[in-house]
């Protein structure tokens, strides 16, 4: 927050742009192989929601992440967060990809 916000605050201020094409990688996430920013889920997520805060028409990519249940849990979450829906559960119902996506 001390770093996205004035940074992104100052430059919707400064360009007011007409839309805004976000790129969400997940390769930020904590525990990514290849990153090394350690975010959290909802860090993340936070800024998404910051962004949609400006009320500008969004198109959002997801992108980068390479620990792969980290990926669709960022981005699901992500697309829950656009939606208006903060509070989703963490249960994961049971399914034939489970031993991929569901926790450790």
């Amino acid at each position: 927050r001390s770093v996205f916000r004035p940074v992104i605050g100052k430059v919707m201020e400064r360009f007011a742009p007409g839309a805004v094409v976000l790129q969400c990688g997940a390769d930020s996430l904590s525990g990514d192989r290849l990153g090394c920013f350690n975010l959290s889920l909802k860090g993340h997520a936070d800024c998404v929601d910051f962004v949609r805060s400006f009320n500008v028409p969004m198109l959002v990519l997801g992108g980068g992440g390479y620990t792969l249940r980290n990926v669709p849990r960022c981005w699901t979450y992500e697309t829950a967060v656009l939606l208006g829906e903060k509070d989703i559960k963490d249960d994961l119902p049971y399914n034939d990809y489970y031993e991929y996506f569901g926790p450790d």
